[in-house]
């Protein structure tokens, strides 16, 4: 299985073999999120804030408003 390095703590992070450049994984010592940015050697980089995919559902217990 490839290692990639975490750029937060140093420790090695394990990549599956069917994942992609762009894919989010977690570090498992630190928790940091981190996006595949190289697959030969793998590296990876930080998920800055702002970065990530979010659902824009919106949540059940959200209200409309009229104003």
């Amino acid at each position: 299985m490839p290692t990639g390095i975490c750029p937060e703590c140093d420790a090695e992070v394990h990549v599956d073999l069917d994942m992609d450049k762009g894919d989010i994984i977690s570090c498992e010592e630190c928790g940091a999120e981190l996006e595949i940015v190289g697959l030969d050697p793998v590296e990876l980089d930080l998920v800055e804030e702002g970065d990530e995919e979010y659902d824009f559902e919106e949540d059940e217990d959200e209200e409309d408003y009229d104003y």
